[in-house]
């Protein structure tokens, strides 16, 4: 089982559970079609691969080095069908003399055969897989291999998106035949995006009338092919495309204040392309709710959209450079202006202190999280209900007998580092407030006292105090859309979201 993280309101980053001591290391193969037998199921078949039969000596090699048992895979044939051929691993390592490496790969499952081109059709794999060698093996990042894993099991598939100028009514649920070159056979102004499109890739219609912007979406159903004669057309060649529907409607005015979109060259006036190539950001910046609307800072995949964002929005504050005296030839003097410069205010990150978990319909999430995050056996778990408040995670007193002091869930474990809450859903979100205030520095007065004392919390000289590197981690049936909702804009910087994925 592996799990990954699926979205994280300002940092993303993918993840697999470790079942060894160890990590694995992945690697990508170049392979020929004879290293297996292709008339027997590819499944369980070994293949022996030795550091003097490389492409590059050098690079080649020191991967030979990095090898162990264990390490993952990925077998790409480059001779006769290439693509993806499957997924193995590292079962034998041996060393016969000083200088040579011989590696047994067993193969274990197999892989659609997607080649190098569609895979480089996501913008995280096609930075990987330009930096790569052509070597006999090369070094992936979990993450990459992670993601070819799921695009060849058919988990995933690897949409681009598009921005098209059509003036055409479209009308929901209707399939429409795009042509690609003008009557006389002309090329449309970038054609090459339509060469790229494929089935399933996002459009966005763009139009100039009544206003420039931008006004539905539509999916590509047929990429460029070439249809039967059609008269008074020199070229009949085309893509296909089914309108979804309407979007409110955004001009270019308003796509150009969204700071991924700013200065952008189709957001200007003499825009004259048919098409063009947006990033999963810029196509998800579109077709969020404008200004006018209530805005919840959106769930994101991308790993760094909402840092950015805050980066955008940041004040900045002139500074004056010194003056400095010059003489002419003519022994005249002057001053030289003072320039201004714009200097970027930093500010540190916030904490991710709530660390939610989407666990589904999973029977025994808790050991799943608790092997995933290599907790203690004896970190703190606990269950919420629908009786749990603020008194419940700060402290209350509670008439029994007589009044007592019942510490709360959450300062009774401070000193713990990580406190588990399953069903943490069930909690009011407001409740985590007082510990976001200690979180960025903040003592915040609690509403009891401890010790005849007035109770706080905060980062330091408090009556609770929180340390640097304390996380709750929660553990919820939600889903990301659920998530988003139930918990407030004010909360999601503090926040990182995991998804467990079969």
């Amino acid at each position: 089982m592996a799990m990954h993280v699926k979205c994280n309101f300002s940092i993303m980053a993918l993840y697999t559970i470790k079942e060894a001591p160890m990590s694995p290391h992945y690697f990508w193969l170049n392979c020929g079609y004879n290293r297996f037998n292709h008339l027997e199921d590819l499944t369980g078949q070994i293949s022996v691969f030795d550091s003097s039969v490389h492409f590059n000596p050098s690079e080649g090699y020191t991967a030979f080095k990095r090898a162990r048992l264990g390490d993952k895979v990925i077998f790409y044939q480059v001779q006769n069908k290439v693509g993806l051929l499957g997924a193995g691993t590292v079962v034998k390592y041996e060393e016969p003399r000083r200088g040579k490496i011989i590696i047994h790969f067993k193969l274990e499952e197999k892989l659609q055969p997607f080649k190098k081109e569609y895979l480089e059709r996501s913008e995280q794999l096609k930075t990987a897989l330009y930096r790569m060698k052509e070597q006999l093996l090369n070094p992936l990042s979990e993450d990459d291999y992670a993601q070819i894993l799921a695009v060849g099991r058919g988990e995933e598939k690897i949409n681009r998106y598009f921005m098209m100028k059509e003036m055409e009514n479209f009308v929901k649920g209707t399939e429409y035949t795009i042509f690609v070159r003008t009557v006389n056979g002309i090329e449309r102004n970038g054609f090459k995006h339509y060469k790229e499109m494929q089935q399933g890739d996002r459009v966005i219609i763009y139009r100039t009338a009544p206003e420039r912007g931008i006004y539905g979406v539509a999916e590509v159903t047929s990429g460029m092919r070439k249809l039967p004669v059609i008269q008074g057309r020199t070229d009949s060649t085309a893509v296909s495309i089914k309108y979804l529907g309407d979007i409110p409607m955004k001009t270019i005015y308003d796509l150009d204040r969204e700071p991924m979109l700013r200065a952008q060259y189709f957001l200007t006036e003499n825009w004259n392309e048919s098409v063009t190539e947006l990033t999963k950001v810029q196509y998800e910046v579109m077709l969020e709710p404008g200004e006018d609307k209530e805005r919840v800072e959106p769930l994101k995949t991308t790993p760094y959209l909402h840092e950015l964002i805050k980066q955008a929005n940041r004040p900045v504050k002139p500074v004056v450079t010194s003056k400095k005296t010059f003489v002419t030839p003519s022994g005249r003097k002057y001053e030289e202006q003072p320039k201004q410069q714009q200097k970027e205010q930093t500010q540190p990150a916030q904490p991710k202190v709530i660390h939610l978990f989407m666990a589904g319909q999973m029977t025994q999430p808790y050991e799943v999280v608790k092997n995933y995050l290599n907790l203690e056996h004896d970190t703190p778990y606990y269950i919420a209900d629908k009786t749990w408040t603020a008194g419940t995670l700060y402290g209350q007193y509670v008439e029994d007998e007589q009044i007592k002091f019942h510490p709360g869930v959450l300062t009774k474990h401070l000193d713990d580092n990580t406190l588990i809450i399953d069903d943490i859903d069930q909690l009011d979100p407001a409740a985590l407030k007082p510990l976001l205030g200690a979180v960025i520095g903040k003592t915040v007065h609690l509403p009891f006292q401890h010790n005849n004392q007035p109770a706080t919390i905060g980062c330091t000289h408090a009556t609770f105090n929180i340390k640097p590197d304390f996380r709750i981690v929660g553990i919820t049936t939600q889903t990301a859309e659920d998530i988003k909702a139930h918990y407030p804009a004010y909360l999601h910087p503090f926040i990182k979201i995991y998804q467990f994925k079969k």
